[in-house]
């Protein structure tokens, strides 16, 4: 059963706060999964993927250790694998990215959650519209295994955010 567009919003939310406390906590916790987590072999082998599926090229980890930067194409891989792991993309040149920008939203999020690359792009455009009829300017789509969260804007200039993850895991 596919859940309603209200259950997608609080999902978005939820999966939104959860990632900014992975990333809050990434940054304080010592000797702890966050720390450094993105250097572990199950992200490594995450950040090869991503590599490989999408032609980006390794930039640099945050001083955490917690993410992986990439550039040409620029993203963002977040990476606790107790925790949370997905990849952000941005548009940042209007609210309507072109096709080629999709694709590759999937292509990123397939080398992520293993999720069929058909079936990501479908759940990033759908998030994306909706997104876009928001007052809140973001939506979700949850799938079996992975999320996708986006938030979409249109004024001064426009701009998307699309996340791509795994279901956050409860410790």
């Amino acid at each position: 059963m596919t859940p309603s567009f209200n259950e997608g919003r609080v999902c978005a939310w939820r999966f939104t706060c959860r990632a900014l406390v992975a990333l809050f906590l990434g940054a304080v916790r010592t000797a702890t999964a966050g720390e450094h987590s993105a250097e572990t072999p199950e992200c490594k082998e995450i950040t090869a993927r991503i590599i490989e599926q999408t032609n980006t090229n390794f930039d640099h980890f945050s001083p955490s250790g917690g993410s992986v930067f990439f550039k040409r194409p620029d993203m963002v891989l977040i990476c606790d694998p107790k925790f949370v792991t997905y990849v952000s993309l941005n548009w940042d040149a209007s609210g309507f990215p072109p096709n080629e920008w999709f694709v590759l939203a999937a292509a990123a999020g397939s080398a992520v959650t293993g999720v069929d690359r058909k079936e990501l792009e479908a759940a990033a455009r759908r998030c994306h519209r909706v997104a876009l009829k928001e007052t809140d300017e973001q939506a979700s789509v949850v799938l079996p295994k992975a999320t996708v969260g986006c938030q979409a804007f249109t004024k001064n200039g426009g701009g998307v955010v699309v996340d791509v993850g795994t279901p956050v895991r409860k410790n």
